[in-house]
């Protein structure tokens, strides 16, 4: 069964958190504040599990890979004994009982330990201030957005990610090519909790800043680990570098054994043919990859069964905004469209009505009702009615960074 760690004060025993304000652990009642030197030694906090020669590239193919992510784990909390559920790859978990912070060791134990941690700077009040600001623009912006208590939603979350380094091009002594390094890539390990759409509006990192990964940092968090292992992150990576460097213009193109006999062919179509296959030694080296766990505040709002997110980087408060949809026109053809079938059916009773049947109209409307609810969703679902959004300059702006904006070309 796996490790389940509460990190409680020294000196009165109630639970500690994060302090991002001080980069200390907090009591919550007595206020006093440790540093993660001490706590480290105070709660004998392994450091690093992994040999000293350990290697993420030459040891992909040994470690551990994720499995089921619906997968849900049972654990005991630690304080009151109550069952806390959580998803399988969720490193932290918060007791529905009595509201502490937990720590899963087992997520973060040997090989499969992060080697580095970027730790919160901007506090959720900064995202809370930004985005009421930002959703004060739109008058007419459904409640679910401008709703005073929507920013109590606002979550922290160290969002697992791969830093990846390599240099392309090395060993083709060919002229027409350049090549190409690329530096500190990341690749987002878990899109579960976050979308690729969303972090990589976020970036860049700065990742001078982080510090030797240890489980009390990440008290008062979400924290989940990789699901998307190093050798297929690498691989996907792989791809879209071979794709950039192979879209360099050349007379005859050649990757391994697939060549452009064509030269009337399209550079993309060629590119089509390389699909699966990996870049092997000949074309990349110098690679390099850690695992770092990034802090982001995450605000996702539910809105006619659809989910907007607004996001910050909680290193440098870079902040996402998503689109907002302007107040549902769908209740008021609803209604209208009820109101108009109602009005035909009392304008049919009334020109048929008799004094001897008003008694016995009390279930025949009621049955009239019923059926007109339904048969103003029929006709609303036929009719071509589209869901109108604002698009705010801050969201058409928003950058989705690639791999490209991690690429620096040389020339032989």
């Amino acid at each position: 069964m796996s490790e389940i760690i509460e990190y409680k004060c020294p000196n009165c025993g109630a639970p500690m958190k994060y302090s991002i304000k001080n980069e200390m652990l907090s009591c919550r009642f007595c206020c006093n504040t440790y540093d993660l030197e001490y706590i480290r030694s105070h709660f004998n906090e392994v450091t690093d599990e992994k040999l000293s020669d350990f290697d993420w590239v030459d040891r992909t193919k040994y470690v551990w890979e994720p499995y089921d992510q619906d997968y849900l784990e049972e654990f005991r909390c630690p304080s009151c004994g109550g069952k806390i559920v959580t998803k399988a790859f969720y490193g932290t978990a918060k007791c529905p009982f009595c509201k502490h912070d937990v720590i899963i060791s087992s997520d973060f134990d040997g090989d499969i330990r992060p080697d580095k941690v970027i730790p919160f700077k901007i506090t959720s009040g900064e995202l809370a201030e930004k985005y009421t600001e930002y959703i004060k623009q739109f008058r007419k912006a459904p409640n679910e957005f401008t709703d005073k208590d929507v920013v109590k939603g606002i979550v922290g979350f160290y969002i697992p990610v791969w830093r990846y380094s390599c240099l392309c091009g090395e060993g083709n002594s060919d002229p027409a090519y350049k090549q190409l390094w690329v530096r500190d890539y990341p690749i987002l390990a878990n899109d579960t909790d976050i979308s690729k759409e969303v972090f990589y509006t976020l970036l860049p990192y700065e990742y001078s800043e982080a510090m030797e990964f240890t489980d009390s940092c990440l008290t008062g968090f979400y924290a989940s680990r990789y699901i998307i292992g190093a050798e297929n992150a690498m691989k996907t990576a792989d791809f879209e570098i071979k794709k950039i460097y192979y879209s360099q213009k050349k007379v005859k193109y050649k990757y391994n054994s697939v060549e452009k006999p064509d030269e009337n062919i399209s550079t993309e179509k060629f590119i089509d043919k390389l699909e699966g296959i990996k870049l092997d030694t000949e074309n990349t080296s110098y690679r390099k990859l850690s695992y770092y766990l990034m802090p982001v505040w995450l605000l996702n709002i539910i809105c006619d069964g659809e989910k907007f997110t607004f996001a910050m980087n909680g290193q440098t408060g870079q902040m996402r905004v998503d689109k907002i949809p302007k107040k549902s026109r769908f209740k008021f053809c609803y209604w209208l469209i009820f109101l108009i079938i109602q009005l035909l059916i009392a304008f049919f009773i009334a020109i048929n009505l008799t004094n001897d049947m008003i008694p016995t109209l009390v279930v025949p409307v009621s049955f009239w009702i019923f059926l007109s609810y339904y048969a103003a969703k029929g006709i609303l679902n036929m009719l071509p009615l589209k869901k109108a959004y604002f698009k705010p300059k801050q969201f058409v702006r928003q950058k989705i960074r690639s791999v490209k904006d991690y690429i620096e070309w040389e020339h032989w």
